[in-house]
């Protein structure tokens, strides 16, 4: 085989990443955006920079500065202190005292640690943020406070530091290694096989992701990507067998990508046989990103999220799908265990009939039985997801808007428009699903929207509540209402339920769409409370990319992270449990709890709650 084979072509490589990522950009980045969360490439933080730039940007948006940049924060005097000046530690070092059962010293250090973040802009600080409740929490996590009140409570209990120390311990790690081994880690392969799905077919689905669940395999694949990580973990003690090893399990991800059911060891040696020869192509074509990873460190990050992390990605994709040709085509060892066929080229029109002959019967079937609405029952389904009618004629109009959204799956693959999932070969069921009981395509009664609304904001009270408490270890009622409630998050999960049902056969739009919708409620209730009372119930300010205080970047992905899964998981599945009530049991239900919400909020429209901790301070300006 001629040498650099595979680098000589790298110009065509990179014009077919450039279409792939043109043709599914706002799902590719989505995925890129996920992975820099997780922190799994790119050497990412968990907020999407490089960690040079969340270390300058934290000083840019650093309300009080620092007397140093980049020096060590000063510790101030504390006569009863066990403390002594000019200790440094960190968060490790805080769970290492825990852990030794010293957790006065634990506790003493961690709360130093809490004000040095807060108040001398240090790296360890997310995005400069210093206040509000998530900031809170993620600063209590970043300090150690967190795990001091948790080693404490366990003192209580067990009258033992030892004991709390071990216990603490042993969470910690088993919490450590769960997310790593079967969150974090597996993410790379799955997010790669979409990257193969995009590829070869124009209609990729974000649920694809989870791929490996599907076919039973989450396990396997998990421990596959953690084993691969231990030996590049042992291996980079010796420095140069650690980065040589690197090229050599480039090729892991995507075998598991393609195969989840093969057997760790089994993946790790077919990649280093496949990249046998291949390794030093592979370096030079990472030097030719150099331009991309250097505009990603000078943009702060953005360029890597906008654009550069998805085109980089897919490059790596066409990389690996040339020497994965080139294995098969040499007969390398262990080859016959990629055997996913249509992932990597588009099946013939004839096998694609034969194999989904069915859906077109069903599909002539689904439309002639079709429940056809009109009117205003017809604008309200469609549009707002709105429900007019019986209960009994619901459930009917929802299965058949599950069927139909399976069928519509199934036609993509048969006009190979996306990857035919009934010729994979680990799928064994062929028949059409029947999931019209919990699909996310359905419309919902005023009782159930009225019921999602107080059953949002009882959830978003005890979140609030929780979170507060686990930050600063006080009880505090939340909100402006007395009753266990908040109401922006009630009106934060029906309003997205109603006002971006359009959108809900595309994930990322509705994802999108989501954040828009809660960060337009979140300001102008913020906006509204400030008006009327002069006093604010939260605070950004701080944040990084806040506007006003009201709301902030980090507010809005996490409320688009919670609304997504609130439409395709939470509320399909209450909706179906909530139509198994009665309805006139339903309807005395609501009101009743409509009764009980109405008094609270007139009363608390005169005398809001302004207990500590729940106003963020008394003398908030309107508009500011």
């Amino acid at each position: 085989m001629e040498k650099n084979l595979i680098f000589k072509q790298r110009k065509e490589l990179k014009k077919r990443s450039h279409q792939v990522v043109r043709g599914h950009y706002f799902l590719l980045t989505f995925l890129i955006i996920v992975m820099a969360f997780f922190g799994t490439e790119f050497k990412m933080a968990k907020d999407g920079l490089s960690n040079d730039s969340r270390q300058f940007l934290s000083h840019l948006t650093d309300e009080n500065g620092s007397d140093e940049a980049g020096g060590e924060p000063k510790m101030e005097e504390n006569p009863g202190s066990i403390l002594e000046e000019g200790d440094v530690f960190d968060s490790d070092s805080i769970l290492t005292e825990i852990m030794a059962g010293n957790l006065q010293r634990g506790n003493e250090m961690a709360d130093e640690l809490d004000a040095q973040i807060a108040e001398n802009g240090d790296d360890s600080r997310m995005l400069g943020r210093t206040r509000g409740i998530m900031a809170g929490l993620v600063n209590s996590l970043a300090s150690g406070k967190l795990m001091v009140k948790i080693a404490q409570g366990i003192r209580a209990i067990t009258h033992s530091d030892a004991a709390a120390g071990v216990v603490v311990a042993l969470v910690t790690l088993l919490v450590i290694v769960f997310s790593y081994i079967f969150i974090k880690n597996v993410y790379s392969a799955a997010m790669r096989r979409l990257f193969l799905e995009a590829r070869i077919y124009e209609k990729v689905s974000f649920l694809d992701a989870l791929h490996f669940v599907a076919v039973k395999r989450w396990i396997r694949a998990s421990l596959t990507m953690f084993l691969q990580y231990v030996f590049q973990i042992l291996w980079s003690f010796t420095i140069i067998g650690g980065i040589i090893k690197s090229f050599s399990y480039f090729a892991v991800p995507y075998i598991v990508a393609e195969n989840p059911d093969i057997r760790p060891l089994e993946a790790i040696t077919l990649s280093r046989r496949m990249m046998d020869g291949h390794k030093w192509e592979l370096l030079k074509f990472y030097v030719t990103m150099l331009g991309w990873i250097l505009l990603g460190y000078v943009t702060l990050g953005i360029a890597d999220l906008a654009y550069g992390g998805a085109y980089r990605m897919a490059c790596y994709t066409e990389f690996y799908a040339e020497i994965r040709k080139l294995a098969i085509a040499k007969g390398i060892e262990g080859t016959e265990r990629l055997n996913d066929k249509y992932l990597f080229e588009k099946c013939d029109k004839i096998t694609l009939l034969e194999t989904y002959f069915d859906v077109v019967d069903e599909i002539t079937l689904i439309y002639e039985e079709r429940t056809v609405l009109t009117g205003a029952k017809k604008f309200l389904s469609d549009w707002f997801s709105i429900w007019i009618g019986s209960i009994d004629s619901k459930r009917q109009y929802d299965n058949q808007e599950g069927r139909v959204l399976a069928i519509e799956g199934y036609k993509l693959s048969m006009d190979g428009l996306a990857y035919p999932q009934r010729l994979n070969p680990m799928r064994k069921t062929k028949e059409i699903r029947k999931q019209g009981n919990f699909s996310f395509l359905r419309s919902y009664t005023v009782w159930t929207l009225f019921l999602f609304f107080i059953i949002f904001s009882v959830i978003g009270w005890f979140w609030e509540v929780a979170l507060h408490y686990m930050s600063y270890g006080v009880f505090v009622n939340r909100g402006t209402l007395l009753g266990p409630w908040i109401p922006i998050y009630g009106f934060g999960g029906v309003f997205v339920l109603i006002l971006c049902s359009r959108f809900r056969k595309n994930p990322v739009a509705e994802f999108f769409a989501a954040m828009i919708v809660s960060g337009v409620l979140e300001y102008l209730g913020a906006w509204m409370l400030e008006t009327k009372f002069h006093e604010r119930w939260w605070s950004y300010d701080g944040y990084f990319l806040n506007i006003q205080g009201r709301v902030c970047a980090e507010g809005l992905l996490a409320f688009g992270i919670l609304c997504t899964l609130v439409v395709y998981l939470v509320a399909p599945i209450l909706d179906f449990l909530i139509m198994k009530i009665k309805q006139r049991v339903l309807i005395i239900i609501c009101i009743v709890l409509a009764v009980l919400f109405g008094i609270d909020f007139g009363h608390s429209m005169v005398h809001p709650n302004r207990a500590e901790g729940a106003v963020v301070n008394e003398e908030a300006e309107s508009g500011n």
